[in-house]
């Protein structure tokens, strides 16, 4: 490493740089074998990443993968350039459908976090800042991204999520759960009312990814009545977003 380089700096870049090259989730020991980096000070600056949400953590498996957060680090660039990306041309289609607050959302952990939110052009909208993280378990977009997952997937991560609650409120039934679930994979999609926001809904459906922990979730969320009353065309649009994204 240049002596230019403040070390801390360094290694950030170093551990992004490592993910590019093998394109896949790695553990901690894996990191630090391959960067030659002390256990403590990986553990540190992988944890620091997951915090800032350009690292994601499969608490089932303990890999760490880079958050599609990086990509919006350059993700101005195409567009400067006159290009920009499939999936955003697709949430942007949605969007300008709808005018509803239109959102791309990826798990990290026990939460799933907003990557992109495209906020709506109504005068009374849904708003949320890119980065904000919602609860897995609890949330429309969260019974989505447990649908891609297998059964023993979901048992175990509720396991250690029901674990960590300080309260019987955090708690999840894991057969509730499952009905939930079920429901949306039978319909391809999850309808969510006033949990999480009061006199709001959200309809959510998952994007086709390379694995069940790295699928992401596009979201349509307004005023209930306003949702309720559009599900159909709602639904309707974004499926037709869907095939024209699983086609690319």
């Amino acid at each position: 490493m240049s002596k230019d380089v403040v070390k801390s700096v360094g290694r950030v870049f170093s551990v992004l740089e490592l993910f590019k090259t093998h394109q896949k989730p790695l553990t901690a020991t894996e990191v630090c074998n391959y960067l030659d980096y002390p256990k403590s000070s990986a553990d540190a600056l992988l944890k620091s990443l997951v915090s800032l949400g350009y690292l994601t953590l499969d608490i089932n498996t303990t890999k760490y993968f880079v958050s599609l957060r990086v990509t919006k680090l350059g993700d101005w660039l195409p567009e400067l350039f006159g290009a920009s990306s499939d999936a955003l041309q697709i949430l942007d289609h949605i969007h300008k459908a709808l005018g509803e607050t239109v959102t791309l959302s990826m798990p990290n952990g026990m939460h799933m976090q907003l990557i992109t939110v495209i906020t709506g052009t109504f005068p009374i909208s849904l708003s949320f800042q890119q980065g904000t993280k919602l609860p897995l378990f609890t949330t429309g977009i969260g019974i989505v991204q447990l649908a891609t997952r297998s059964d023993e997937e979901i048992a175990k991560a509720l396991k250690r999520a029901n674990r960590r609650a300080t309260n019987a409120q955090q708690r999840v039934n894991l057969k509730d759960l499952m009905v939930n679930i079920e429901l949306t994979r039978t319909k391809g999609y999850c309808e969510a009312y006033d949990r999480f926001v009061p006199d709001t809904g959200a309809i959510a459906m998952a994007l086709p990814g390379i694995s069940s922990e790295s699928s992401l979730v596009v979201a349509v969320g307004g005023l209930s009545d306003r949702i309720k009353k559009n599900e159909d065309k709602i639904i309707r649009e974004m499926r037709q977003a869907i095939r024209h994204y699983k086609k690319h």
